[in-house]
């Protein structure tokens, strides 16, 4: 065991009697569901099915997306005899998880179960691993956490890490511990980078090759919607102009209304938190201001004197974004977060304004920044210059269309001989 791993499973196995007073303190604020902590502790944990089982781990939103578009290629080509385990991180995601699962007609012929994620401890990963006995693995994105990756590893289960993205403080933070990072990576029997970042810091981490398809958030379809409710918001709003803040993120909400108050008397404001259980604390911020505020959570019907929408509702940003004509896409002037998906939005035509901490989606920022239709501003007066923004250019139409094709298939590719390896047909 190096140095790293074991420090990393003395701290784990230190923490974990406060376990307990840490969810409690999340509970409190919103952000764990009270009746699903037993979850986090991988007890009283429901009854596994028999037959094969693919576990796939997502951290929020935007990964459980990439995997639930994973599950549904898989459905399509013949996945039908296998129970899918879906884990995540937050309770927004879990959600989604959920409502695909009862409500997507793409898969209804799943056998899908949702669980919040357990704490990386020794024993959680222990109780978790023995508990649920996958057949495959599947994580997306960043999340790799050591003690469950050398469970898997040691019970000889399959397993992948998809969409993988870092950043370069997070590669350089593996580069001091090198032994533990190539242990923890080579745990992984298959790894595919979204960019070419990742892609070099992981080659150099794990000392092995790692395929770069992609970004795999740009095979994701537009988000679904109502339409039988998108025809009477279209009324009520009327031929106001719309700014779409979706998926926004604390402090910005503040940039945007202060952006909303140089705009037009006229210019209708539909605010989309990222986290919807911030909409009491959103509210608060817009409760200071003159406007008049329906809230979509308490069923408030829009009016020709309404001024702004606060959309904190789950799985209608497919509504919000077709309502709009100009987004403003949260993540890019909330420190550390780096940015969301601008994919969704441009591929309903709808040109997006966002800010400059992008280092989630470099690669993709640097092709979208030079086609109309995407856009980086500074602050709320840049913010209120850019609206309307000019409408999405042909040629950045053309490459999404293009990038939608291949790094899904190339993903799908790369893991059939894990799934052959786990005895999972499709």
């Amino acid at each position: 065991m190096t140095l790293g791993l074991y420090l990393y499973k003395t701290l784990t196995l230190l923490l974990t009697p406060f376990l307990g007073v840490f969810l409690r303190g999340r509970v409190k604020s919103g952000k764990e569901a009270a009746d699903r902590l037993n979850e986090r502790r991988a007890r009283g944990l429901p009854e596994r099915p028999d037959g094969k089982l693919i576990w796939l781990h997502a951290a929020s939103v935007g990964e459980s997306q990439i995997l639930l578009e994973l599950v549904r290629r898989f459905t399509r080509e013949g996945l039908h005899d296998a129970t899918v385990l879906m884990t995540c991180q937050t309770r927004t995601a879990a959600t989604l998880i959920t409502n695909a699962f009862k409500a997507d007609i793409d898969l209804e012929a799943v056998r899908g179960i949702q669980q919040m994620a357990p704490f990386d401890s020794p024993s959680g990963a222990r109780r978790f691993v023995a508990h649920w006995r996958p057949d495959l693995a599947i994580f997306a994105e960043g999340e790799i956490w050591p003690n469950l990756m050398l469970q898997l590893h040691a019970n000889l289960v399959p397993c992948a890490l998809i969409n993988a993205r870092m950043t370069d403080n997070s590669i350089k933070g593996w580069m001091r511990w090198r032994k533990t990072a190539r242990r923890v990576f080579n745990c992984f029997d298959i790894i595919v980078a979204a960019d070419v970042q990742t892609k070099t810091g992981l080659e150099a981490l794990s000392e092995r090759a790692v395929d770069n398809p992609g970004n795999l958030k740009s095979a994701l379809p537009a988000p679904s919607f109502d339409d039988q409710q998108l025809p009477d918001l279209e009324t009520a709003i009327g031929p106001r102009k719309v700014l779409l803040a979706a998926s926004t993120h604390a402090g910005e909400e503040a940039l945007v209304l202060d952006a909303y108050m140089r705009l037009p008397a006229d210019t209708f404001l539909i605010l989309a938190p990222r986290h919807p259980e911030r909409g009491d604390e959103v509210d608060a911020l817009l409760s200071c201001t003159k406007y008049a505020i329906a809230r979509r959570s308490e069923g408030d019907q829009i009016t020709p004197t309404t001024n702004i929408l606060l959309a904190d509702t789950m799985g209608e940003m497919g509504l919000w974004y077709r309502l709009a004509d100009t987004v403003y896409l949260g993540g890019g002037h909330a420190p550390g977060v780096g940015g969301h998906n601008p994919l969704e939005a441009l591929r309903l035509d709808k040109p997006i304004v966002t800010g400059p901490s992008l280092f989630n989606f470099n690669d993709l920022t640097n092709r979208l920044i030079e086609h109309q239709g995407f856009a980086i501003v500074d602050d709320a007066e840049a913010l209120a210059e850019a609206f309307p923004a000019p409408p999405v250019s042909a040629e950045l139409t053309e490459i999404l269309e293009a990038d939608a094709l291949g790094p899904m298939a190339k993903t799908l590719q790369l893991l059939k001989p894990l799934q052959k390896r786990a005895g999972i047909s499709g």
